[in-house]
């Protein structure tokens, strides 16, 4: 299931690419109305006046959102165009060319398309596109032009088709390309990110650990709320996430400089970069608890205080990550047989 952000990226995409693709076809054809009016090809001046007409038209499909139904009739128009140009003019113009970009489009349209069978409507597309250039290939050896093109409107439409398949193939994968690129890293993100509470995650935890170059300056403290199931039987567990939330925002903000996750459930690890010893750490940490003891959680109309045990493990040469953490949990364990609401180092 897409998140809002990502149907909004979605949309932007498909809304942005139809509406320019369609200023550019639209000014194509006016190209190229204005050149067979030149040269007196009328066949292919009545033929875009109607294809200028369509995509006229499709701005109102556009307008109704029909993204699907205008990709199909873009592709059909530009199909059915080339392969009368080539029959009329001659397919050494280049012509066909263009309709080998459909096979683009319709890998495109395909991808940012609903429903199933994606793939397979793209390589019927493609399957399509390339018979109907070897139709117009065979035709063009066995019939001549119905009207010959020389001198410098040949040059300029063989160039300008070269030129407008190779900007036509790079606009396309380059929009789909950044749409790639932005999906994949905001996946990175989510991946690395705790959907409740928005902190980094286990998984983000251990990546950041592994990516410490000397470890031995830095201490690992692990705490977690204390009587947390009291506060979920009491306010519910709506209550209990709204805590878990305020709880890891006011962590982040106080260990602005360090790295803080949540582990799992209730309990979180901070991990501290050490000045001189375990000392400056836990003066750090000591603190932190007193605040969060002082500190008033609001949800709906209740007020409600409550206090966490925090365990503190500095780091220890050749120490396995699982190992580190672990040694901080025995000591949260013993805060906790203690009476709770304190820090253990």
């Amino acid at each position: 299931m897409q998140s809002e952000q990502e149907k909004k990226e979605y949309y932007k995409v498909i809304i942005k690419t139809c509406y320019i693709a369609n200023v550019v076809y639209l000014l194509t054809h006016i190209i190229y109305l204005i050149l067979f009016l030149i040269i007196k090809v009328y066949p292919l001046v009545y033929i875009n006046i109607g294809s200028i007409l369509i995509y006229s038209l499709c701005f109102i499909v556009l307008k109704k959102k029909k993204y699907y139904p205008y990709a199909l009739i873009c592709g059909n128009e530009m199909l059915i165009y080339m392969s009368l140009a080539s029959i009329i003019v001659g397919f050494n113009l280049g012509f066909y060319l263009c309709i080998i970009g459909v096979c683009v489009v319709s890998f495109f349209s395909s991808y940012f398309a609903k429903g199933k069978g994606k793939i397979l409507k793209s390589i019927i597309w493609c399957g399509l596109s390339f018979t109907i250039c070897i139709v117009l290939y065979i035709y063009s050896i066995c019939n001549e032009p119905k009207y010959v093109v020389d001198g410098g409107a040949k040059i300029f439409l063989t160039i300008f088709h070269i030129s407008a398949v190779f900007a036509f193939i790079i606009a396309y994968l380059t929009t789909f390309l950044n749409y790639a690129m932005k999906l994949e890293k905001r996946i990175l993100i989510e991946s690395r990110t705790d959907k409740l509470t928005q902190i980094h995650n286990r998984y983000d935890l251990y990546n950041y650990i592994n990516s410490l170059d000397n470890k031995k300056n830095y201490s690992l403290s692990m705490f977690d709320i204390d009587d947390f199931k009291h506060i979920n039987d009491v306010y519910g567990h709506l209550c209990g996430d709204e805590i878990l939330k305020d709880l890891a925002q006011f962590a982040k903000n106080t260990f602005e400089d360090d790295f803080v996750a949540r582990y799992g459930g209730e309990e979180f690890i901070i991990i501290l970069k050490m000045n001189d010893d375990i000392n400056d750490s836990y003066k750090k940490i000591e603190e932190f608890r007193k605040k969060m003891e002082e500190h008033e959680f609001k949800f709906e109309n209740n007020i409600i205080h409550l206090t966490i045990t925090i365990g503190l493990e500095a780091y220890n040469n050749c120490q396995a990550i699982e190992e580190w953490i672990g040694y901080a949990d025995k000591k949260l364990y013993q805060g906790k047989t203690e009476g709770k609401n304190r820090t253990i180092y």
